[in-house]
């Protein structure tokens, strides 16, 4: 392997996502991205402190696929689309939606999405703290919902539609075995659910 002579941020964070794309989140360790580059880890240490911080890169750079609001546009509509967006982005690369629980999101997209948004809502007239929570808000139901969804996803794939259990009797919830077999998180439950989220707080 190489010392990595010329070897930058910006190689290691794409060698990083080319190995996220293959093997998820959870495949991007310091060695692995090494030997995608053909270098030493050492190489790679001289350019990104620990892989706590590389990952945070990644996720950083995947967050580009989803493109900040316009700050000039109507909050309902550009906030669902933001929403709608992130929410389709986590629910593709489960692994991205585990580790956006588990970890603070502070590189420059994750920064400029987030000013975009209190930007828009400032415009509309929207005080501080009411903007703050609600980014917040939506963030943790958009994140929320893609690890359901996914949950979801995994148990009907396994153990079939069955959820409640058989003794249950029918005439304390008429329907409601069947209507809970089907409740399955779609994009459309989704996006109506983000859209009373914003519009509530917006009518407040």
């Amino acid at each position: 392997m190489g010392h990595g002579a010329g070897l930058d941020r910006r190689r290691i964070v794409e060698a990083a996502l080319a190995v996220a794309d293959i093997e998820g989140i959870g495949g991007v360790t310091m060695r692995r991205v090494s030997t995608e580059l053909g270098v030493t880890p050492m190489a790679i240490y001289r350019h990104v402190a620990s892989k706590e911080e590389l990952i945070d890169l990644v996720v950083d750079e995947l967050l580009r696929a989803v493109d900040p609001v316009d700050i000039d546009g109507d909050p309902s509509v550009e906030l669902a689309s933001w929403g709608s967006a992130f929410h389709a982005l986590l629910v593709g690369r489960p692994s991205l939606a585990q580790v956006m629980s588990t970890r603070r999101l502070q590189g420059p997209v994750a920064t400029r999405a987030a000013l975009a948004i209190l930007e828009l809502l400032r415009r509309v007239g929207v005080p501080d703290a009411r903007a703050d929570d609600l980014l917040v808000g939506m963030f943790s139901y958009t994140v929320g919902a893609a690890l359901y969804r996914i949950s979801r996803t995994r148990e009907l794939s396994t153990m079939g539609r069955r959820v409640l259990p058989d003794g249950v009797p029918s005439v304390s919830a008429p329907g409601l075995r069947d209507r809970l077999a089907g409740a399955e998180l779609t994009d459309r439950s989704f996006t109506a659910g983000l859209t009373m989220i914003v519009e509530g707080f917006l009518a407040v």
